[in-house]
């Protein structure tokens, strides 16, 4: 076997070849050399030989090692990237396993022909001259074709094409491709569903009567959405400024804007991490139609915290103001007959009183009897009637401040505002035999900067409904209890009634408008819509409802100090 090799594998004789002459060396050194220098150089000679076989074997090992390496990276090329050769003509000489695997075709079949064969022709003709000018002129070229496979279907390579030189003579083309079908067509889906949903939000956002802002800081660019510029009376194809917008605002509401807009970009942004905001404000139309706009939208900053860019909507709350005029209007008239009941149940017994007096005059006239009535008595009587008087017209002022609409702020005290509204309400109170507590707890006063009257109106609603509700019910014993609860910022009111509480299929839409369960000839007051309005709007409070040791507990919370 040895013999065998020795013949047929050169490593094998050379290896042989290299142990005999360091044996040679070390016998003849040993045996036949008795010069002690003619001996150290056969030494020298036999180490050196085996240094140079040790050294040859480890590059044989190193060189076999880089041929498993340089095997393995050619298969991981072959199966990655796709490899073709051409002449100088164009005509393939060379395609490696990759290439066919992705096309479809042979070996056989490409081999010979032209890159024609696998063309889409979606190319354009200028990109392939191009190519040619580049190749032929010894550069690279680079680029992203569409191909066809034999099967019909298209596939997209990252195309790079070099040219193959010898002896400074272009003989022929190199092309290495990667195979990017699946990013091109993962692209395309996207591109397509970004599309769609472009489309989408363009008709919700056209189709509707809110309208779509953009405004860039930086670039000082507006923008808003086709549907709003017709609204607005812009034309689609002008190109507006922020400006242009704001000179829709009546000049006595720009300023209010402008500061807003001010606190919005300059302030807030160092105080919070988040600014979202929402103002309203009117604006004339380019054809002078007058709208109440709610302007709601976010503030978006770049990495140091500076505000680049606006984005939000407008809402045209025209017809929701309207209404809520409206509702307000019906439900003042239907709170103006629940106190004019008051005032006429107030007035009975001082008319009543007036009337007396007045027949004990008219009587001691008939009888001629005027020279027995006592001066004092009659001074007295005279008084009395002034100030029964009085106070019927104390009423009508209390009557007329109530139906008044001038809103304005005062220092008011919530316990005499509550004991205010109780008198409204007393004389049902007192006809059902509803007990009625007051009590007052915590911290300090209940004094507060608002508006007394607006406070009166909701709680005189709240009152009359649990009134309603106890009467409905049969409650025995009916009892409502109001606690105030006083606090160093918020002064919390609490109006608790034993009627058995609120259904809870209904109690999450007792604030919405219009919902009521009363039927109609019964009235409904200022409404529970209308009164969580009040404290949202002009105190900057809070209204909630939840029932609790079977009845309905509402909690109007309002804060000492508010911007209203």
């Amino acid at each position: 076997m040895n013999l065998f090799k020795l013949f047929t594998n050169p490593n094998f004789r050379i290896k042989t070849a290299h142990i005999i002459v360091i044996i040679i060396l070390i016998v003849n050194s040993i045996l036949f050399t008795h010069d002690f220098i003619s001996i150290a150089i056969q030494l020298l000679l036999a180490f050196v030989i085996l240094l140079h076989h040790i050294d040859d074997e480890i590059l044989k090992k190193r060189l076999h090692n880089s041929q498993d390496k340089l095997i393995e990276d050619q298969s991981i090329f072959d199966k990655n990237v796709i490899v073709s050769e051409t002449d100088i003509d164009g005509i393939i000489t060379y395609v490696n396993k990759n290439y066919c695997r992705v096309t479809g075709y042979t070996k056989e079949e490409l081999i010979g022909s032209s890159h024609s064969k696998i063309k889409s022709g979606s190319t354009s003709q200028e990109l392939y001259l191009k190519l040619w000018n580049l190749i032929s002129s010894g550069e690279t070229f680079t680029g992203v074709f569409k191909n066809k496979k034999k099967d019909g279907s298209y596939f997209w390579v990252d195309t790079h094409i070099a040219p193959i030189i010898s002896y400074k003579q272009i003989i022929g083309y190199k092309a290495i491709m990667f195979d990017i079908t699946d990013k091109i067509l993962a692209q395309s889906d996207l591109s397509n569903t970004i599309k769609e949903q472009v489309n989408r939000f363009e008709f919700v956002i056209n189709s509707s009567r809110d309208g779509f802002w953009d405004y860039d800081l930086l670039k000082k660019d507006f923008y808003l959405s086709d549907g709003w510029r017709k609204r607005l009376g812009f034309g689609t194809t002008q190109k507006l400024s922020y400006l242009d917008y704001l000179s829709l605002i009546p000049q006595e509401h720009r300023f209010e804007h402008h500061t807003a807009m001010h606190d919005m970009l300059e302030i807030y942004p160092k105080q919070l991490e988040y600014v979202h905001f929402r103002i309203q404000y009117p604006l004339i139309t380019k054809d002078s139609e007058r709208l109440i706009i709610e302007d709601v939208g976010n503030i978006f900053f770049d990495k140091d915290r500076n505000p680049i860019r606006i984005t939000g909507f407008h809402r045209d709350i025209t017809e929701q103001e309207r209404h809520m005029k409206i509702i307000e209007s019906q439900n003042r008239i239907a709170a103006m007959g629940d106190m004019m009941s008051n005032v006429a149940h107030q007035w009975r017994q001082p008319i009543g009183a007036i009337n007396n007096t007045l027949n004990d005059i008219e009587f001691d006239i008939e009888l001629d009897d005027l020279q027995s009535i006592d001066s004092k008595v009659f001074l007295q009587t005279s008084a009395k009637v002034k100030e029964y008087t009085a106070y019927l017209s104390q009423t009508i002022s209390d009557f007329n401040e109530q139906i008044s609409d001038d809103k304005h702020k005062s220092n008011f005290n919530i316990l005499h505002t509550i004991q205010e509204a109780y008198k409204i309400t007393q004389n049902e109170y007192e006809k059902n035999q509803i007990h009625f507590n007051l009590v007052e707890g915590g911290e300090g006063e209940s004094d507060l900067l608002g508006y007394a009257r607006e406070l009166q109106q909701v709680l005189i609603n709240i009152l009359n409904n649990a009134k309603d509700i106890l009467i409905q019910n049969k409650i025995e014993n009916p009892t409502v209890t109001v606690t105030i609860i006083n606090m160093q910022e918020l002064v919390k009111i609490i109006i608790h009634d034993n009627g058995g509480g609120i259904p809870e299929d209904i109690i999450g839409k007792i604030f919405d408008p219009y919902f009521t369960t009363k039927h109609e000839s019964l009235g409904t007051g200022i409404g529970l819509y209308m009164s969580k309005n009040i404290i949202t709007k002009y105190f900057q409070g809070y209204f909630e409802v939840e029932n609790e040791d079977n009845g309905a507990k509402f909690i109007i919370t309002l804060p000492k100090e508010t911007n209203a």
